[in-house]
């Protein structure tokens, strides 16, 4: 028997994603993230990180993992994690304690999380496995990563092998042939898959007719804006995710041919870059700086400032969070002033949230007040597109299909996706409420 536990990430984009998976009497939980809006809008990091599990479900910060751990918790055998966004990892140093079961991820992964914990130690066993391996969870399951592009390192897609066929969990993906970091999709794994009983997959961009484009326009589109325009003696302050490590090379390499210092700022920019050289996914280029604490920002824009012409700033704030080093450079707070056509960049589309869409309006609007040059969507997703989800479906062709990772827009977009292929609503394609939980039927 296999059954499904909806725990969060089924109602909104980037969210509290977790999902449980019973497969007769044994359970895995895949990912436990933040709610990105909620933590991102508190106070800034630095008191997030401080809050107790109950202080963060009292601000809907994590997900409600309460009835399952009921339920369901002697049973858990593995808390496995897809990949290093915070919606997906967050919340494990809150979660993962609350089980006898170790948290399994790819070793970018595990780097990040360790962040996340800040020294603090879990009672959890923690297992690093690398994109293409695979390990026995159990005498009944086995577990394995087959790699995938995202817009972070070592992105996996979940495949749990079982008596009853394989689950597939795709949280977060795309078909990038030509990624600037990392390896091409196993495509290869993928076709292969016999008896894909159920498919998870994110519904982010599922309303995007076409396919998502690769990384590598993203890199012609940074140099076809940076290396066009006169930026003689103006500012160049460029934004991005700090995740992103494959967007953060391109802008590095970029300010070099540029013949101005790349600079990163920001304290998760030093966070995502240090779990990034600890796990060997990247080479941190000779003379790069990365300056993640007020204090060294402080002193660093006040050196800009002086010498504007002579560096490339590529810092955090690409959603106008305001603990961001990008929002508190527009507030002043900081010795340094934004001035007529100084070039700011966003290497990012707007997460599709009320609170994200409003704070990037008034950050763009403040830009612009002082008279800076906006450069918007300089991007390409890290996320599938409507013909991208058709080809998964395709390749795989799961007995049962569950959207998640989405409002409810999102997964009946999904849910109708997978109609037109011959799936059929309640039957085998299935959209679940956040707490709810079914039977599949193997």
């Amino acid at each position: 028997m296999i059954e499904l536990w909806a725990v969060g990430g089924y109602q909104h984009v980037g969210c509290k994603n977790m999902t449980a998976i019973k497969i007769d009497d044994e359970v895995v939980i895949l990912d436990a993230g933040f709610n990105m809006d909620v933590v991102s809008n508190y106070s800034g990091e630095d008191s997030i990180s401080s809050l107790s599990e109950k202080q963060m479900r009292a601000i809907d910060a994590i997900p409600d993992d309460s009835q399952l751990k009921k339920e369901w918790g002697k049973y858990v055998k593995a808390i496995i994690i897809s990949h290093a966004h915070l919606d997906h990892t967050g919340a494990v140093k809150y979660i993962a304690p609350k089980y006898n079961a170790p948290i399994i991820s790819t070793p970018f992964t595990y780097e990040v999380i360790q962040n996340l914990l800040e020294g603090k130690k879990i009672p959890n066993k923690f297992i690093r496995m690398n994109p293409g391996n695979k390990m026995r969870i159990s005498d009944n399951i086995e577990l394995e990563f087959i790699n995938i592009t995202h817009s972070t390192p070592q992105t996996v897609i979940i495949a749990l092998h079982t008596k009853y066929g394989t689950i597939v969990y795709a949280n977060d993906w795309k078909f990038d042939n030509y990624p600037i970091l990392g390896k091409r999709p196993n495509y290869k794994r993928l076709k292969s898959l016999k008896n894909v009983v159920l498919l998870i997959t994110d519904m982010t961009r599922v309303n995007e007719a076409g396919r998502t484009l690769s990384e590598h326009i993203a890199r012609e589109m940074l140099r076809d804006v940076l290396l066009w325009g006169n930026t003689e003696g103006k500012a160049v302050v460029l934004t991005t995710f700090a995740s992103h490590i494959a967007r953060i090379d391109t802008m590095i390499k970029i300010a070099k041919q540029m013949n101005r210092v790349p600079i990163l700022l920001g304290r998760s920019m030093d966070a995502y870059m240090k779990a990034a050289v600890r796990s060997h996914v990247y080479r941190l280029p000779k003379g790069v700086k990365v300056y993640g604490f007020k204090k060294q920002i402080q002193k660093v824009l006040k050196s800009v400032e002086a010498k504007r012409g002579k560096y490339v700033l590529i810092v955090t704030g690409n959603q106008g969070e305001p603990e961001s080093v990008l929002t508190r450079m527009v507030n002043d707070e900081f010795p340094f002033r934004f001035r007529a056509d100084d070039y700011v960049v966003f290497s990012s589309s707007t997460i599709p949230s009320p609170t994200n869409i409003a704070r990037r309006e008034e950050i763009e609007t403040r830009l612009m007040a002082k008279g800076a040059k906006l450069f918007k969507d300089i991007h390409v997703s890290g996320h599938a597109s409507r013909e991208d989800h058709r080809e998964l479906i395709s390749m795989l062709k799961p007995k049962h299909y569950v959207p998640t990772h989405g409002d409810m827009e999102r997964l009946a977009l999904g849910a109708k996706l997978a109609m037109e292929m011959g799936y059929e609503l309640g039957k085998t394609v299935h959209i679940f409420q956040e707490g709810t939980h079914r039977v599949l039927e193997a």
